[in-house]
């Protein structure tokens, strides 16, 4: 990526929140490798670390924000809690207070947005549905926030709802207060890759590094069902495209590299590793028939140097092989 092209050039100071997270330290570690510094992570070199203890907190953000010229924002609530009231409020109202912390700092050229695929539509099994950015989960939010009691399995529809109405947050702040700095989001799918940290929950990727140490450790990636993955590493990408490069204005990037089911894992597994007892496949498995249409996408990952998504049989390979123990 030339200078030349990024509307926040290197040696710039971009605030990361979630650093510490999956996709947050793949976003930090690529950050710092183009020549930009980091605020939040670790006190040293190009890490600058700022804590944020009630981001509910009318001015919680005022001091971070401080002369930074991006903000990527990737933290979120991952308790998997059921009640909408003690996820998706305080997360939304902590985007609202970034935004304003964000508007009234001069220095602020880009805002970044995770978003989540959950933020367009459940997965969809077995029908040949189109997804696009125009789209938006509007039944995990009826769902989500259906009266009590709020039985254990609606954490998936609250969890999307979180990513679907703090999403809509950020649109309905540009429409309404017309920041002067540009607003992006990047929406995601099963995030594989190698895990940067051995104390790192990992997310995703430790479920998947779980299945791969025991064969019989599958019931948390079997929950997925057939859905679509994204190497952690594209994440990454995307977002920092949507921080850096000028054309990009407005946009929801759609992660969706490709998909997969319980039995895409299993083959790969055989291949790294063909004597460990991997279980049959299941030929009950369903497919995911979604269309979505990521030529922009591609395109943006190419000034990165690649050629195009990563492959699912390299992704899972550097989550299980190349992930810090």
């Amino acid at each position: 990526m030339s200078s030349s092209q990024s509307i926040v050039p290197p040696r710039g100071l971009v605030l990361v929140t979630g650093v510490n997270g999956f996709i947050g330290s793949h976003i930090a570690k690529n950050l710092l490798s183009l020549g930009y510094h980091v605020r939040e992570l670790n006190p040293s070199g190009h890490f600058e670390v700022v804590a944020v203890t009630d981001v509910t907190a009318p001015d919680a953000w005022s001091k971070v924000v401080k002369g930074v010229d991006g903000i990527v924002h990737v933290a979120t609530d991952m308790s998997f809690d059921a009640d909408p009231n003690k996820v998706i409020t305080p997360m939304v109202q902590g985007v609202r207070n970034l935004l304003e912390a964000a508007a009234s700092e001069p220095t602020v050229k880009r805002f970044v947005f995770t978003s989540s695929d959950r933020a367009i539509s459940n997965v969809i099994n077995g029908k040949e549905v189109s997804l696009d950015s125009r789209m938006w989960n509007d039944s995990a939010v009826e769902n989500a926030w259906r009266p009590p009691p709020y039985e254990a399995d609606r954490f998936w529809d609250v969890y999307a709802a979180l990513k679907t109405q703090s999403e809509q947050e950020i649109w309905a702040f540009e429409k309404a207060e017309k920041p002067k700095f540009i607003i992006n989001s990047v929406l995601p799918c099963f995030n594989i890759g190698p895990i940067l940290h051995p104390k790192q929950p990992g997310s995703t990727g430790k479920w998947v590094r779980d299945f791969w140490r025991d064969p019989g450790h599958y019931k948390d990636l079997q929950q997925f069902g057939a859905s679509w993955y994204i190497s952690v590493e594209d994440t990454a990408l995307l977002h920092i495209a949507a921080l850096t490069q000028e054309d990009v204005e407005r946009e929801r990037l759609l992660g969706f590299a490709g998909p997969f089911n319980l039995n895409s894992w299993l083959h790969v597994f055989r291949q790294l590793d063909p004597a460990k007892p991997w279980p049959a496949d299941d030929p009950s498995q369903e497919h995911n028939l979604c269309k979505v249409a990521t030529r922009r996408e591609v395109e943006l990952l190419k000034r990165f140097r690649r050629s195009g998504w990563t492959s699912f049989y390299e992704s899972v390979r550097q989550n299980c092989l190349e992930s810090r123990e």
